[in-house]
């Protein structure tokens, strides 16, 4: 039988999560009579309180988790390696009495096993979650379970727990209309699965440039890694009405774009556009320099450990962030 979550508690005893999170720890805003019932309930169900938040404030042999979903890349994945460089720099910078604990799950294993595991083992005291879903199961279970984390990355939840983001819904707008500036009209975009919140955001911004501008969409999305993104560039570049621009959703896709363009014979910036995403470095040193929008990333996990440490009994800790256009060799007049 699962151990009794603080959702759990909540629901039998008519209180709110945080109400019942505070009673527990002892905060002074909770009635003396309500820290009682909370506690003798806990006690009687048998729930074991997480100490995660106080470990965390203190800087007493806590551990904060990055678990990666290798269906969204693993250690290869140089978006995922950027940010946890940039990650493990934060922490050093903000609170270097905190170690940072990266684990990969292998695709079509299940990830919440991996977090039951690191929070009832009493290894990991925080997390911090990338490229979140819509409806994010990790998301709801760290809510019931009261575990403190940060998402990188919006859900539908958000309102309830912190996040620091990019807002990629202008950064496509962005890039969209700079292609339709130099003059291009068949624009497709190359996106990521669609359940990916930031897939949402970057096809809203895409199309509300095409709709401005009278343009048909076309919008592709690809499973993550460059392979499916190579295949599907090579099919429809080989096409007599192939587009003449292609706006991808990361810098990976956009590598694996110029390289089936090169083997088709077209020249980036010439006969083909092509615009990335991240600012990426790319696989080998025979690309050109990529037009992509760049985030710093540095800034971006200093904020998610300020988030982490911020004081939880105020509201949740949420930053944007915004991408900037940087130009190189893959654009030109269409």
């Amino acid at each position: 039988m699962p151990a009794p979550t603080l959702k759990d508690l909540a629901r039998e005893l008519g209180l709110s999560v945080t109400t019942v999170s505070r009673a527990l720890g002892g905060f002074d805003d909770v009635s003396a009579a309500t820290r009682q019932r909370v506690e003798v309930h806990a006690r009687k169900v048998g729930y074991r309180p997480n100490h995660s938040a106080r470990r965390l404030k203190t800087g007493t042999g806590s551990t904060v988790g990055f678990i990666m979903n290798s269906a969204y890349g693993d250690f290869r994945d140089q978006f995922n390696t950027r940010l946890l460089l940039a990650l493990g720099q934060a922490l050093h910078d903000r609170a270097p009495q905190h170690d940072l604990v990266v684990t990969p799950v292998p695709a079509g294993h299940d990830e919440l096993a991996t977090y039951r595991r690191f929070i009832e083992g009493g290894r990991v005291d925080a997390f911090v979650l990338a490229r979140t879903l819509h409806q994010d199961p990790r998301v709801d279970y760290l809510l019931d379970t009261g575990v403190p984390f940060i998402t990188h990355g919006r859900t539908t939840r958000s309102d309830e727990h912190a996040w620091v983001d990019v807002d990629a819904e202008a950064g496509f707008d962005e890039a969209c209309r700079y292609l339709i500036e130099l003059g291009h009209r068949r624009i497709e975009l190359l996106n990521f699965e669609s359940r990916l919140t930031t897939a949402v955001q970057r096809e809203r911004g895409y199309l509300s440039a095409m709709a401005d501008h009278g343009l048909s969409p076309q919008v592709t999305h690809c499973p993550h890694g460059p392979q499916s993104a190579y295949r599907h560039a090579h099919e429809v570049l080989a096409a007599t009405h192939r587009p003449s621009a292609l706006l991808c959703a990361s810098d990976t896709f956009a590598y694996a774009v110029l390289q089936a363009a090169t083997e088709l014979g077209l020249r980036p910036g010439k006969d083909l556009d092509v615009i990335g995403a991240d600012a990426l470095p790319p696989p080998t040193g025979n690309f050109p320099r990529l037009t992509t929008l760049d985030v710093d990333f540095e800034a971006i996990s200093h904020a998610l450990i300020d988030g982490l440490l911020a004081d939880p009994t105020e509201p949740p800790f949420q930053r944007h962030f915004r991408y900037h256009l940087r130009q190189g060799d893959t654009t030109g007049v269409a």
